[in-house]
């Protein structure tokens, strides 16, 4: 396959990611768009533009179905993670952000399927410094590598949403956090001129993965939906430890 295909693929990830279960899969855009750019940096900087349309795409298929209660205090969190992800964005390996967070996938979504055997009917309802805490590990792998994805999945899916509640909190949380990341991306060089050309191209790709992603969530009983996004989360860090 020409690795020139590979960004169009991602760019279908983007929005299929957003709008259909909105868990690991989403790891795989990044990765999948640097096979076709010269370099990874490249690719991080294609993606978050891709993101934010996206994600406000994603916010009108599902308007008004979000909990706002549910961001404060990630959002707040996230802000830190940020700053933080922007002192490492040219230093820190790849490989060890991707261990770690595969590693930390699999931990809490094995916590998760624990107690959902042992206490099914039990929801989990976070504290505050719960909220700030997992918005400052969301801020920080999402500014290195657009990887806030699996966290915010188990964050949300813990706390037994209504599956279109669920993505629709997702979305508008990743919105304001990816307009939050936008200022330092392109203060840094990560986006310029050149990147937002190549991102015209991949454009057409958003729609067509936002409308596969919405009618499989519309198919999907509500009752596996946790489990399909327990799968892809297991697959997910699977596949970053082994890489």
């Amino acid at each position: 396959m020409h690795s020139e295909i590979f960004p169009y693929i991602g760019a279908f990830i983007v929005g299929f990611g957003k709008a259909g279960f909105a868990s690991g899969i989403s790891l795989l855009q990044t990765p999948l768009i640097a096979y076709g750019v010269p370099t990874a940096r490249t690719a991080i900087g294609m993606v978050l533009p891709l993101l934010i349309v996206a994600d406000f795409m994603t916010v009108g298929a599902y308007w008004k179905k979000w909990d706002l209660r549910l961001i404060y205090w990630p959002l707040a969190g996230c802000i830190l993670g940020i700053a933080i992800g922007m002192l490492y964005v040219n230093t820190m390996s790849d490989k060890w952000l991707r261990h770690s967070l595969g590693y930390l996938a699999l931990f809490l979504t094995a916590l998760l399927l624990i107690r959902d055997i042992w206490y099914p009917a039990k929801t989990y309802r976070p504290s505050w410094w719960h909220g700030a805490l997992v918005g400052t590990l969301a801020g920080f792998s999402s500014t290195l590598a657009h990887a806030a994805g699996p966290v915010m999945a188990l964050f949300f899916i813990a706390q037994k949403l209504d599956k279109r509640i669920f993505v629709a909190t997702n979305a508008i949380f990743f919105l304001l956090m990816n307009l939050f990341k936008l200022p330092p991306y392109i203060s840094s060089g990560l986006i310029d001129g050149a990147i937002l050309k190549a991102d015209l191209k991949l454009l057409p790709m958003l729609p067509l993965g936002i409308a596969v992603g919405w009618g499989l969530n519309r198919l999907v009983p509500q009752k596996y939906f946790a489990y399909v996004v327990y799968v892809l989360l297991i697959v997910t860090g699977v596949d970053l430890v082994l890489k």
